[in-house]
């Protein structure tokens, strides 16, 4: 069979999420980032790169052809640049195609270098949605463990963004969304173990969420990191979901909460500055509620200074004994599915969408 290769930048395809093209190569960024397209043909290859990953942190990748729920394929990403198949048949077939990235660019990332048709093949991006929600948050945004079961050690096999509250939220409310987040992090503290007592401060929120891929270009050692153009999504709700990695440092340590309100506060402030006019909500209560109070006065005190009407907060309802747990103790796929449930209904009536 005769074939064409093209790069990324020469065919028609959409991307959604935080993507990065540089030096001829298409970065998929943070979980759930991906390309879609309708594909006509009977082969569709491409050359991946990522750096490997350890033993259970390697870059992964769903293929999702026509049926959006259950993926064709999951493709994990071997060290340096490799052809993977994606898809094909024994005629020349219509179908949609859906590459997604799977697992968080803090463990491995992922790039396209080349897609490879067959000769006759065609490819078509698809039309975005009318509305996209963004998604900020830690590893229970990015749908840690979610498939693992409890007990379970994490791995990035065991991680699927598209099963997390985030995604299943935007496709009942019919959104494309983004997702921004990282597993561990928070915005005075990311994760310490319970005999730790100093913050976690190598990557927080703050310093982290205006750039493109802060890991990435540290990783690949491009200056000056490049800042996100928050124009680019044209996101019309955002929600935020941190405070549980805090809540490791802050304990009960009333001092600790107070400077944790107080960075929140700011950084409800930042979103303000680059997302005007667009309805923010910032929840709590997912796995921990000790700083529930502390996020909730925070929302208050902008919402009443600034005359934020866009500006909201919402608790998850606490998890029922029978939704067991994921990996390393994270909300299991019955509780994401509840999780986004709740957040849809929440927002519907609103009257936010």
């Amino acid at each position: 069979m005769t074939k064409k290769e093209y790069l990324p930048e020469e065919v028609s395809i959409r991307l959604s999420g935080r993507t990065l093209y540089r030096d001829k190569t298409l970065y998929l960024l943070h979980a759930a980032s991906y390309i879609e397209f309708e594909f006509t043909g009977k082969l569709l290859e491409a050359d991946l790169e990522s750096e490997g990953g350890g033993e259970n942190f390697q870059a992964w990748i769903g293929i999702y052809a026509g049926d959006m729920d259950n993926a064709y394929q999951r493709i994990y990403l071997k060290k340096g640049k490799h052809r993977y198949r994606l898809w094909e048949s024994s005629r020349a077939e219509k179908v949609l195609i859906r590459m997604v990235k799977l697992s968080e660019n803090q463990y491995a990332y992922s790039a396209v270098k080349k897609f490879i048709l067959d000769e006759n093949a065609h490819v078509q991006k698809t039309a975005a949605k009318k509305k996209r929600i963004e998604f900020i948050g830690d590893s229970i945004t990015c749908g840690f463990g979610n498939e693992g079961n409890a007990g379970d050690i994490f791995t990035t096999g065991t991680e699927n963004p598209l099963k997390a509250y985030g995604a299943l939220t935007a496709r009942k409310l019919d959104c494309d969304f983004t997702v921004v987040a990282w597993s561990g992090i928070g915005m005075i503290s990311s994760w310490i173990p319970p005999e730790a007592e100093e913050p976690n401060e190598g990557m927080l929120v703050p310093k982290v969420y205006p750039y493109v891929d802060y890991g990435l270009f540290r990783k690949k050692g491009w200056v000056p990191n490049e800042k996100y153009d928050y124009e680019k999504d044209n996101c019309d709700v955002i929600v935020v979901n941190l405070g549980t990695n805090d809540a490791s440092y802050t304990r009960d340590n009333e001092v600790r909460r107070q400077v944790f309100r107080e960075a929140y506060e700011k950084f409800i402030r930042y979103l303000r500055l680059t997302h005007k006019k667009k309805a923010i909500i910032c929840t709590s209560g997912t796995m921990t509620d000790l700083v529930d109070h502390e996020i909730q006065a925070a929302v208050e005190s902008v919402r009443e200074e600034e005359h934020d009407s866009l500006l909201y907060y919402m608790k998850f309802g606490k998890p029922d004994a029978e939704d067991g747990e994921g990996a390393v103790g994270h909300p299991s796929m019955i509780r994401h599915v509840k999780m986004a449930e709740q957040l849809s209904a929440w927002i519907k009536e609103m009257g936010i969408l």
